[in-house]
């Protein structure tokens, strides 16, 4: 009996795996899978429409649009060196971090009243004013790069 339910649950299991895996259209033999079509139609739709409802073209069209993004990517992978993808993925990443970080007013008029050196053009100084959104994103870069160092276990070997 024990044998007969295991294999029953790996059975459903496989099947479930291979539902939710269902492949609706290829792109240069790129596979696409209904799940990533369910995913961008939340997205555009809110939520109201399911892949399986919609027409022939626009089942299409929505592989067509995924296909791109696959295509892309898949160029990118081949052409882009991986240390130069490795600093597009970190620079991804910080900006999406910083996107949570708050930096005052206060902060970065303070950090331009310490630094007004920094931001000279043709011998003048800048307003604070032209330089205010350039200070608070380069203190959100800080404070999430000081908060990424601070949680790292740093050794220094022989």
């Amino acid at each position: 009996m024990k044998k007969i339910l295991m294999t029953l649950f790996v059975v459903l299991s496989l099947s479930t795996f291979a539902a939710s895996a269902k492949v609706i259209g290829k792109v240069n033999g790129i596979p696409i899978y209904e799940k990533e079509a369910n995913r961008l139609l939340k997205v555009l739709t809110k939520g109201k429409v399911k892949y399986s409802q919609l027409s022939p073209k626009d089942k299409k069209e929505v592989i067509k649009r995924i296909g791109i993004d696959k295509l892309v990517i898949r160029r990118a992978y081949k052409e882009i060196p991986k240390r130069e993808r490795d600093l597009i993925i970190a620079n991804a990443w910080l900006a999406k971090k910083i996107k949570n970080i708050k930096v005052s007013d206060k902060e970065a008029r303070r950090f331009y009243n310490k630094n007004k050196h920094l931001f000279k053009k043709n011998g003048k100084i800048l307003p604070y004013s032209k330089v205010k959104n350039f200070i608070k994103i380069q203190l959100r870069q800080k404070k999430v790069i000081d908060r990424l160092i601070k949680r790292a276990k740093i050794q220094v070997l022989k």
